[in-house]
């Protein structure tokens, strides 16, 4: 015993500041259980209001496949009007493999836009989808038809009318819509879509872009090459049929990375087929519409979305 007391003494005296600290934390607060896991989110969804009167609710969940992350869309809708509103369903870029709903061309608050538009009369939901890295295609069509049925199944909840649907994509986004709108299924056939530096013949921009790999993920392609079959069936120009909605392409005349001919060709085929197909190609700007200064980047941006507005009027209203 005479030779512990010291140590205990000095094991009371370390412990003394960690005491001290613990008193000094607040108290837990009040909270409550249930009688079993809970692995749903508490905060789906939150609600943000514009200056324009359009209100936006954010992440909400559409869909819930199991094995995978819950998949998100933001729907932005005006407060001012009455009724049901028609719907347009956003879809980003990135290559099938990143960015996300809040992200389109070069615009740095691309919600505004959203937003705008919604002010305009209109409900936009812009979604996410399952990256390449997370599943091959056709997983990224299957998420964007999931959120179509989601959208016209909770239409009276979120203020939609079922009958007046558009897409609008950005380059792998428009790829998306574009597949989409033209070879649809029950429950996500549209009214109409927009498709801006998309690309639409996959096998020929394959060709185009030997060195892209995000296409070669989207496929997993093997050393070998590519599932033909996969390829072809993924091209929206291969499955125009005469029975397409509207459409309206634009494209920059200088885009390297998705050349503005993938839009032309596309164009072509749909009036060769009798479908209605508007073409706006705009010079001298790159992918995303990026010119060689920033006035030049605005001026084709606005060129863009004015088009794009007037055709969503022209078609859903």
């Amino acid at each position: 015993m005479h030779h512990s007391t010291p140590r205990v003494l000095a094991f009371v005296l370390l412990a003394l500041p960690a005491i001290a600290r613990a008193a000094e934390l607040p108290p837990l607060p009040d909270f409550a259980v249930a009688g079993r896991l809970v692995p749903a989110d508490p905060m789906p969804e939150r609600q943000t209001q514009w200056p324009d009167g359009a209100v936006t609710l954010s992440d909400v969940v559409y869909a819930t496949i199991p094995g995978f992350r819950p998949l998100h869309l933001d729907l932005y809708r005006p407060t001012a009007v009455a009724g049901p509103r028609p719907l347009i369903v956003f879809v980003h870029g990135g290559g099938w493999a990143n960015a996300n709903p809040r992200a389109g061309a070069a615009f740095t608050r691309f919600p505004d836009v959203l937003a705008d538009l919604a002010g305009r009369g209109y409900a936009v939901a812009s979604i996410e989808f399952r990256f390449t890295g997370e599943a091959p295609f056709p997983a990224q069509l299957e998420d964007l038809q999931a959120a179509i049925r989601f959208l016209r199944t909770n239409a009276s909840r979120f203020g939609i009318n079922g009958a007046k649907v558009g897409l609008w994509g950005m380059s792998s986004g428009a790829q998306l819509v574009a597949l989409n709108a033209v070879n649809c299924v029950d429950g996500t056939c549209v009214q109409g879509f927009v498709g801006w530096f998309g690309p639409y013949d996959l096998a020929a921009y394959m060709r185009e872009r030997p060195e892209d790999l995000y296409v070669r993920q989207l496929f997993r392609c093997s050393a070998e090459g590519c599932p033909a079959a996969l390829v072809d069936a993924a091209s929206p120009i291969n499955h125009v049929d005469g029975k397409d909605p509207p459409a309206l392409l634009v494209h920059g005349l200088a885009d390297t990375d998705v050349v503005p001919s993938q839009s032309e060709r596309f164009a072509t085929t749909l009036r060769a087929a009798g479908d209605s197909a508007q073409l706006l190609l705009i010079p001298e700007v790159k992918h995303g519409f990026v010119g060689a200064t920033p006035a030049a980047t605005r001026d084709a941006s606005q060129r863009a979305l004015s088009a794009t507005f007037e055709f969503f009027d022209r078609v859903l209203r």
